[in-house]
């Protein structure tokens, strides 16, 4: 065999294994982080204000897990005259594993979730709510497990 067949079967072979990288590559399934993230991005004001209010807050919004239950607390005055609230359970490993909750009015501010309800893993707690129309939003971290 001359150098000329081996040049060729070795081109041929770089270009097989080339072609297999990208067939695999075509094949694997990529889903975004956040579905509509330009329209998120417009709204991103909002979401500072909300951030900023929530700092504000005298008595801070607290996320805990304990014997399998995740606990969320809310200033009680607070939740009382709560708009257009919402929990949302963020999982940046699978989209699948995201619950949102409405985040209803409660006298007592309290809201009691059971880790059952989850896959394992981390989750960002993301809680945004208006009161008295101005917004409020918090993220904070939990694993569940």
């Amino acid at each position: 065999m001359n150098w000329g067949i081996r040049i060729i079967i070795a081109y041929a072979a770089g270009v097989c294994f080339i072609l297999y990288f990208v067939v695999r590559s075509m094949m694997l399934n990529t889903e975004m982080a956040e579905e509509n993230y330009y329209d998120k991005e417009l709204a991103y004001n909002t979401h500072i204000q909300g951030v900023n209010n929530a700092k504000k807050m005298t008595n801070p919004i607290v996320v805990s897990t304990l014997n399998n239950k995740i606990y969320i607390s809310i200033d009680s005055v607070v939740t009382a005259e709560l708009n257009n609230g919402e929990i949302h359970f963020y999982n940046p490993a699978s989209e699948k594993s995201d619950k949102k909750f409405k985040l209803s009015a409660s006298a007592s501010g309290k809201y009691i979730f059971n880790n059952s309800a989850f896959n394992k893993g981390k989750y960002y707690v993301k809680i945004s709510f208006d009161y008295h129309q101005q917004p409020y939003y918090t993220e904070q971290v939990i694993f569940i497990q």
